[in-house]
């Protein structure tokens, strides 16, 4: 059976953690050949454990002689545009985790480079392959509460130096069957979270944003607030452990969307806080409620929607998804030949929406935006994932 010959870049916790083990779950469609980190002795270690039979210190080298014929982009935000150019203007398809660029203009100079070259691109995350968000689009569109008022999404949490997710890092990797770079002091430096180029509103705020595009289309109009509330932190473990440095990227950032006809959302982008008792999402309509409920592993899951004075739950069936789910889907495209409902015009849509928040957020004026996209899903999809 044909598969597609699978090349990382990066390999930090992402990888690790939930990449690698995909793809070698989906054996039967991709191959991983080669493994590239800017600290060549990490990715021979990885090449060596998995298989791979490649391994590299410089990215230009990779996209240039290596077999694969996709490259998946798990690096630092920083490097996600200009390593997905070379792997573009390389002729191979690409694969970026979030979030694909820190522009518009880099956006759109990575579509259309793909497009000149005549390969596939997409761009992490890759929300609208959940049924659970599925699920909520079609109440929203039948609309089974109304119209649409408002939402409200929430990304707040105490980001990658918080000592919980140090403390979770050697058993997420054990979970994942990792057993290579496995130790808490093997764990990459995540300052680059909190440097320019990083931030909440592109790392865990874009998850909210692409989903309420998602669900509610195009934005029309955004303003935020944002700054630095927390201007000096340290690194606990791993690679940078004991180092402490400045904050230079906004770390709290609240925005405000306008999708047009007095249509509204809320998202929160922070590195602070621990917990919340908010559901992930609510969508509030004309006559009710439709409600994300935080999930636990092993849960039955459901959308809330109140009406009539009750909540009910709607059940949810099909795979859920998880955060590499996006690349056997992709993968899948390529070998069968069909276009994705996941594009990545709507992914450069959602690089405006962040850029333009922080102009607003800056300027102290609202920002128009200039992008669009079709609708990405009307009809389920399924996803070739395995649990």
């Amino acid at each position: 059976m044909e598969r597609i010959k699978v090349g990382f870049v990066g390999t930090g916790d992402v990888m690790l953690k939930y990449y690698l083990p995909t793809v070698m779950r989906a054996s039967d469609t991709m191959e991983v050949v080669a493994i590239c980190d800017a600290l060549a002795d990490r990715a021979e270690k990885v090449a060596g454990a998995f298989g791979a039979s490649e391994s590299y210190g410089d990215y230009h080298q990779m996209v240039e002689r290596t077999s694969a014929d996709l490259i998946v982009n798990l690096t630092p935000a920083q490097l996600h545009y200009p390593i997905s150019l070379a792997a573009l203007k390389a002729g191979k398809h690409v694969y970026v985790e979030k979030p694909m660029a820190r522009t518009l203009d880099e956006a759109n100079t990575l579509i259309s480079t793909a497009r000149s070259r005549g390969v596939q691109l997409m761009a992490a995350p890759t929300l609208m392959l959940d049924p659970t968000n599925q699920t909520i689009r079609r109440l929203i569109k039948e609309e089974i509460v109304g119209k649409v008022a408002f939402a409200v999404a929430n990304a707040f949490q105490g980001g990658p130096l918080g000592p919980s997710y140090m403390a979770n890092y050697e058993s997420a990797l054990a979970r994942a069957g990792i057993n290579v770079l496995n130790r808490l002091e093997d764990k990459t430096d995540p300052s680059w979270f909190y440097q320019k180029g990083g931030g909440p509103l592109y790392d865990v705020g874009v998850y909210r944003i692409t989903l309420l595009t998602g669900l509610l289309g195009p934005v029309q109009r955004v303003t935020a607030l944002s700054g630095i509330r927390t201007p000096e932190r340290t690194v606990s473990h791993g690679l940078g452990g004991g180092r402490t440095f400045k904050t230079d990227e906004d770390d709290n950032t609240l925005v405000l969307l306008d999708f047009g006809d007095a249509t509204f959302a809320y998202v929160s982008a922070s590195w602070h806080g621990t917990a919340s008792e908010a559901p992930p999402l609510e969508v509030v309509c004309q006559h009710g409620t439709i409600s994300l409920p935080r999930s636990t592993r092993g849960e039955e899951r459901a959308v809330r929607v109140h009406r009539e004075g009750k909540w009910e739950e709607i059940p949810v069936e099909g795979t859920p998804w998880v955060i590499p789910n996006g690349l056997p889907y992709f993968a899948q495209c390529l070998l069968d030949g069909t276009p994705s409902v996941v594009t990545v015009e709507q992914a450069r849509h959602v690089v405006e929406v962040m850029e333009k928040a922080l102009t607003a957020a800056r300027t102290g004026e609202a920002q128009d935006l200039v992008s669009t996209f079709d609708s990405p899903l009307d009809t389920p999809v399924a996803t070739p994932v395995r649990s």
